[in-house]
């Protein structure tokens, strides 16, 4: 299954890099899983309470706690059509579509 980490504008800019991006994708066998993969590349959660994130923007990112997709996706269409995306396959193989 895909999860999707749609990125939080907080305090006016994005975290873009080589493992996250607007829409950063992880693929795994549950929510729990891709919150732990997610995290391992770079995701935190709760940034407003450790002071990381703008308060009055909210937090940057969130954990999932939906059953994710058959495939990787942005708000229901195809990651390819989006701008902004990483995806991290659960074989390691990472993929950007900038």
């Amino acid at each position: 299954m895909f999860f999707t980490y749609c990125q939080n504008n907080s305090g006016g800019v994005f975290d873009q890099n080589e493992t996250v991006d607007v829409y950063t994708i992880v693929e795994a066998d549950s929510a729990d899983e891709a919150d732990r993969r997610a995290e391992a590349i770079g995701i935190y959660f709760d940034g407003c309470e450790k002071d990381i994130d703008c308060e009055c923007c909210g937090d940057r990112w969130e954990r999932q706690w939906e059953k994710g997709t058959e495939t990787p996706t942005v708000y229901g269409e195809p990651a390819h059509l989006e701008r902004g995306v990483v995806i991290h396959y659960a074989d390691g193989k990472i993929q950007h579509y900038k």
